[in-house]
């Protein structure tokens, strides 16, 4: 396994322990990633259905030969439990992949890559052992545990991409040919016919040749590096120039993050979970409004005696002792002359 994945392994799952312990304390999060796991185990159960039903599945009595090349990958391999093997038709697509459902594992090889590849070739056996390695390093189900963490931009990309560089690792070991190896990761890129005639190192060189800030953008956007990346890394092996890494514009590192799906997630649940305070902050006051106008009513009752306090003691009636008045004597101008000399 390449550093890369332990490193950014430690980093996600980190983030998606905290992210699932906020989910089990949310209730309504909770009901989301139920709800989430359960789609998610119809469509797979849904594609089991198709393969078991629609597709070849490989076994000692069918498709002998190519039985024999994956028995002796999972050999060296060391995987004990095999999983499943089917060739499936699909429009002339050359890929395969691996799955699981309901704690069985299979693997999955497109009938246009198997007539690329052949039965028994060091080619398909690097295939093989590239899908095996998915089985052996559990990445199906880390994928599952590690999804809270994949709303982080270009983080999950980036661990997904290390993923499969381990796995081209477990191919080329269950080979231990690097011609064979790169031939059959051209064959993705330039089909049956053309792959024959290609060059390997040629088309490896391409990685370090075009560089750019749309190429880099596009590497930092997948979660799978690309054929001329991974064919370089395979050479890199035995030939010390193509052990090095192409630089990426650090312009494409700000577009990645800004123009991700991850991002919209994100905007939705900040959305979300201001909707769903602001609602809950009226359903608490609705649900007490007896209390509400009694206070409103206690305090309003309060001023208003204040109020009238007040206005009591400044517009009340004005009182005069009478003693005042009765020793009150008029005097007259001449008097008042008098005392003013």
């Amino acid at each position: 396994m390449l550093q890369k994945e332990k490193t950014y392994y430690a980093v996600l799952m980190t983030i998606s322990v905290i992210g699932w312990i906020i989910l089990t304390i949310s209730v309504v999060g909770l009901i989301y990633a139920l709800l989430g796991a359960l789609v998610a185990w119809f469509v797979s159960g849904l594609l089991s259905a198709r393969l078991k039903s629609e597709s070849v599945e490989v076994t000692k009595d069918q498709l002998p030969i190519l039985y024999k090349s994956f028995e002796e990958v999972c050999e060296k391999l060391d995987l004990s439990e095999r999983p499943r093997f089917y060739i499936l038709q699909h429009n002339g697509v050359l890929n395969a992949f691996a799955s699981r459902h309901s704690g069985r594992n299979f693997i999955v090889v497109f009938s246009d890559l198997l007539e690329a590849l052949g039965h028994d070739s060091d080619r398909m056996k690097f295939l093989i052992g590239h899908e095996v390695g998915h089985i052996r390093r559990n990445h199906i189900l880390k994928r599952i545990f590690l999804l809270p963490s994949m709303i982080i931009p270009m983080v999950g990309h980036a661990y997904h991409r290390a993923c499969e560089a381990t796995c081209d690792r477990f191919g080329l070991f269950a080979v231990g040919n690097t011609e064979a190896a790169t031939q059959g990761l051209v064959v993705l890129a330039a089909g049956k016919l053309v792959s024959t005639m290609a060059n390997p190192a040629a088309f490896a060189r391409q990685y370090y040749d075009n560089r750019g800030f749309f190429i880099s953008w596009h590497e930092l956007s997948s979660g799978y590096p690309t054929l001329s990346q991974r064919v370089a890394k395979i050479l890199g092996i035995e030939i010390p120039f193509f052990s090095r890494n192409a630089s990426r514009n650090p312009l494409a590192y700000l577009f990645s993050f800004i123009f991700s799906i991850q991002i919209l997630v994100i905007a939705y649940l900040a959305f979300f979970v201001g909707f769903t305070y602001m609602n809950a902050s009226k359903a608490k006051q609705a649900t007490h409004p007896a209390k509400v106008s009694s206070v409103n009513q206690s305090f309003g009752s309060y001023r208003q005696a204040q109020v009238a306090e007040q206005t009591q003691q400044v517009d009340g009636p004005l009182t005069v002792d009478p003693s005042v008045i009765n020793d009150f004597k008029p005097i007259s101008r001449y008097e008042e002359s008098k005392s003013q000399n």
